[in-house]
């Protein structure tokens, strides 16, 4: 079987152009981040198989969770782990379709926060509707004055993009892509 973070990729490839964007009796490019991950979930399932050894779960709730502290109750928009334990959490992920300064840094601090506290092997941040070279340009825009507040899971945290449905999915571990601007 493929490594999880390969599972991911290799669903991440298989979502076509027409859950990038959605046309709709208004407009013919709406992006909506939802239909994107329901394909994007779709396509992981197909790949586990049948009898997964990890659950998959969408926008779970940490909501009353008597393990997350209060401020930490977020919900990602996937997690991969093995449901009703803390002793197997593989992957947190969470999955934008616009490059929105706030809205990203909100999922990096999530991504961080389900590693560092809640034993989270690996996160992705995955990035639909642009490229690596279109990501790495912003985010270093945005946080190289702060970039010291992502150092502390770096390591774990890979960033996945893909421009469209013909693309192939660029990655970047994020420590790789600190130290390549440091």
């Amino acid at each position: 079987m493929e490594s999880k973070l390969e599972i991911i990729e290799s669903a991440l490839n298989k979502v076509e152009s027409r859950y990038h964007d959605v046309i709709t009796t208004y407009s013919t490019n709406v992006i909506r981040e939802r239909v994107f991950c329901y394909e994007l979930y779709h396509q992981i399932r197909m790949i586990m198989g049948d009898e997964p050894e990890l659950s998959l779960c969408g926008e779970i709730d940490k909501r009353g969770h008597r393990d997350f502290r209060r401020v930490d109750q977020k919900n990602p928009d996937f997690i991969l782990h093995s449901a009703g334990s803390h002793s197997n959490n593989e992957i947190v992920i969470e999955v934008k379709g616009v490059l929105v300064k706030k809205q990203i840094k909100k999922d990096f601090q999530t991504i961080s926060i389900f590693i560092r506290d809640y034993n989270y092997r690996n996160g992705i941040f995955i990035l639909y509707n642009y490229s690596l070279y279109e990501f790495i340009e912003k985010f270093m825009r945005w946080f190289s004055e702060d970039i010291s507040t992502f150092d502390n899971t770096s390591d774990n945290i890979y960033v996945m993009c893909k421009k469209d449905g013909d693309s192939k999915t660029e990655k970047i571990l994020l420590s790789d892509l600190i130290s390549s601007y440091a």
